[in-house]
């Protein structure tokens, strides 16, 4: 279990930690004496705490889904990962930078697997990558739900769809549900209620989610090709 320091005044400490603790639990193992709680302080270099505490919360996760024990899942995702990235994977040893890179790949195994988590991980929302790939594999970004719809952050208008380049426009994965929410509270208020990170598809997601297809991309390109021409040409004459 990892707590964040919330407050210091000199011996004394406020913390939050960020698994929900039962307080039958705790008079039980108190046995109607004191409570205590071992405390270890973290280094954050070379890696951070937030990084290592995210990726064994999603193995855990990933272990209860799958109904196999964590050391097991552990050796799993690492197999994966070498097969994947032809190099292997050690928490005791990655940077910073192969961390990140480490959680993507857990974060896209959840997603892509409909790995159930029991809450939202506000470590997970601070990744870009997990609202990307809600979109990607159609996952609500709030709830896990399969099947999610496809919501523009920002409105393309009246515009018709098929003339529309969605490279250029944010997007976050919903159930009808918070779709329907998104729109009544409007966009500001929802993406701060709920901690939404609107993100910017690239053509693989776009087609494979049906947004566009490759010959519309090419079409964009190709205009953006020409228009980029004309305006060299018109600025040399």
């Amino acid at each position: 279990m990892l707590a964040k320091i919330l407050k210091q005044k000199g011996n004394r400490f406020l913390l939050e930690v960020d698994e929900d603790v039962n307080p039958k639990h705790l008079e039980t193992i108190r046995r109607g004496q004191e409570g205590f709680a071992e405390i270890q302080f973290i280094d954050n270099d070379p890696r951070s705490a937030k990084q290592n505490a995210l990726s064994h919360s999603l193995i855990k996760d990933i272990a209860e889904s799958e109904n196999i024990p964590r050391y097991e899942a552990k050796e799993k995702m690492r197999h994966i990962y070498q097969n994947t990235y032809d190099c292997e994977f050690s928490h005791a040893e990655a940077t910073k930078s192969e961390m990140n890179q480490w959680i993507d790949f857990l974060i896209e195994y959840v997603v892509s697997e409909g790995v159930q988590l029991p809450r939202r991980y506000n470590y997970l929302l601070e990744h870009d990558s997990f609202f990307y790939f809600c979109c990607k594999y159609r996952k609500c970004a709030v709830t896990g739900q399969s099947g999610a719809q496809i919501h523009h952050v920002t409105a393309v208008g009246n515009r018709h769809r098929n003339k529309v380049d969605h490279r250029k426009f944010p997007f976050v994965a919903l159930s009808w549900k918070y779709h329907n929410i998104a729109h009544n509270l409007g966009q500001e208020e929802f993406i701060q209620k709920y901690q939404i990170k609107p993100v910017y598809l690239d053509q693989e997601a776009l087609i494979k989610i049906g947004i566009m297809n490759n010959a519309q991309i090419m079409r964009f390109d190709e205009e953006y090709e020409t228009e980029d021409l004309f305006k060299k040409a018109t600025k040399e004459v």
